[in-house]
């Protein structure tokens, strides 16, 4: 039994991704009237736009997978290579572009898979990535060489023909780049850390066009700040990363009845503290309302996973001994199918906001419920049947950051955590509308400030704020801790000296807005 489909049930929706191949795209000559449109023409990237007059620009839209993000460019430019990005950079960015009359900007998409204003924009223009999703592997190196364009069910599909994975976005239908610039949360951290720990070199234009490699010799600093840096250096074309031999993975979800909440709690925190013991294996619990697929406001659920294949793992003893609402049919099986069949359904108005904290069963009691609450309010507010919600508990004991220092070192800062701590993510997907949405964040934000000031007044505060799980109201990057900021700091000021991707690209989030 596995998530996806009861939260696709929930929905009623048809998953609407349309692959970049299949979007037919124009050869345009003609001016458009768009200044930064016309200067992609100019540039020789005029059978890469896509305008709204074209039958392909409403389907690649709705490619997006939230609607918060469907916004509609002026023009998107698919580029098919480092080169073809490096056009498009110089392009915009010149004098024929139009830069500094009226108020216009550049988005970039790789997945497309995320809820924030990060991806998309309406006045201006968008770079999709992807056409850039190619999955290959090198045996002598040993590298996986990855598009950022690519969706993980798709990448991990391809490198299964080789024989390896690599640390990969547990759902399905997340893109590449923006999880692994934004750290990369997978089933392999009790090995590997983050996934963004796993990329031995990144290959990325810079806003002057070069097309540069960051890695441990060659722009180490660089390489080191797009670990966790996110969109503040340059576009990034390729990631190489270590790769593991493909093997099935023993995974299973377990559904269980809300009143067994202070025993997941206890397994949680048991996991957490002994995860080292337990380093094949991954645990990720969480809360659910979802009525279409279970008729009361909440379930407990956990989805469990043993990377080399060990069905019953140890490591889940707590875990199993709680009552199961439904089989828990653990099967073997290829995190390349594991990822196809984890995929949340599209075409929804989301949010999600996340938070860290000590593992300690006080506080995970009191976020179950506050979860509780949250669920009673929006039932009366916007109705049972018109939300989806999730709160998911990941364990983030401090040896990960152990394991990223021995790698080279990234900049999320875990490495200075002294204690085991619990990564808490919200989310809520609603059906209706974007007044049902402004209740549901609202709710979910006033939810955030009072655990986080629960745990505060247990002193059991944790820094970090993930990225990839950040709503644009919190500050991931400040969480990291001064040091990483400076560092960040100093390497965007090098290779973007006119701080490009602090002005033009205004999505995602900007370390020139830390500290204001």
């Amino acid at each position: 039994m596995f998530l996806a489909p009861l939260v696709a049930a929930a929905f009623l929706l048809l998953h609407s991704y349309v692959a970049a191949a299949d979007v037919v795209t124009p050869a345009y000559k003609a001016a458009t009237g768009f200044p930064p449109c016309d200067a992609l023409i100019r540039a020789g990237l005029g059978n890469r736009l896509l305008l709204a007059t074209d039958t392909g620009y409403e389907p690649r839209i709705a490619s997006w997978w939230s609607l918060n993000t469907r916004h509609r460019p002026w023009c998107l430019v698919k580029p098919h290579n480092a080169a073809e990005v490096s056009t498009a950079m110089t392009a915009l960015l010149g004098a024929g572009a139009g830069n500094g009359a009226g108020d216009w900007h550049v988005a970039v998409r790789a997945g497309g898979h995320g809820p924030r204003l990060s991806n998309n924009i309406d006045n201006g223009v968008t770079i999709d990535l992807g056409m850039l999703n190619q999955a290959t592997y090198n045996k002598r190196t040993n590298l996986a060489s990855i598009g950022p364009g690519g969706r993980w069910k798709d990448v991990l599909a391809k490198l299964l023909k080789y024989g390896v994975i690599v640390p990969s976005g547990r759902d399905g239908d997340v893109g590449v780049g923006g999880f692994l610039l934004g750290g990369g949360s997978s089933y392999y951290m009790g090995r590997e850390a983050f996934a963004c720990d796993s990329v031995r070199n990144f290959e990325v234009v810079l806003t002057n066009g070069t097309i540069v490699n960051a890695n441990k010799r060659e722009n180490a600093d660089l390489w080191r700040a797009l670990k966790g840096g996110g969109s503040n250096f340059g576009i990034v074309t390729r990631f190489d990363m270590d790769a593991l031999p493909a093997k099935d993975i023993a995974y299973g979800t377990r559904f269980m009845s809300a009143e067994y909440s202070s025993e997941l709690v206890d397994a949680i925190a048991h996991f957490t503290d002994h995860y080292q013991e337990f380093d094949t294996d991954a645990l990720v619990a969480f809360l659910m309302h979802n009525t279409s697929a279970f008729p009361v406001d909440v379930v407990t659920a956990a989805i469990h996973v043993n990377t080399e294949g060990i069905h019953n793992s140890t490591g889940f003893k707590k875990l199993n001994r709680i009552p199961s609402l439904i089989p828990d049919e653990t099967r073997s099986l290829s995190l390349a199918d594991a990822a196809e069949d984890s995929q949340l359904p599209s075409g929804t108005w989301n949010f999600g906001a996340t938070i860290t904290f000590k593992n300690d069963k006080r506080i995970l009691a009191h976020a179950v419920k506050l979860h509780e609450k949250y669920v009673k309010d929006l039932n009366h507010d916007i109705g049972p049947e018109n939300f989806v919600s999730l709160v998911l508990f990941q364990p983030e004991p401090s040896f990960l950051g152990d394991i990223s220092k021995r790698r080279g070192g990234n900049m999320l800062g875990v490495d200075a955590q002294e204690h085991n701590a619990i990564l808490w993510t919200g989310g809520v997907a609603v059906k209706s509308d974007e007044r049902a949405l402004a209740i549901a964040r609202t709710r979910m934000s006033a939810m955030v400030a009072e655990l986080k000031e629960f745990s505060i007044s247990l002193c059991g505060e944790s820094r970090l704020i993930y990225m990839n799980y950040a709503d644009p109201s919190q500050d991931p990057l400040g969480s990291y801790g001064q040091e990483n900021v400076d560092h960040i700091r100093r390497v965007a000021a090098k290779y973007d000296p006119l701080g490009v991707f602090q002005r033009r690209f205004p999505g995602g989030f900007k370390i020139s807005r830390v500290g204001l």
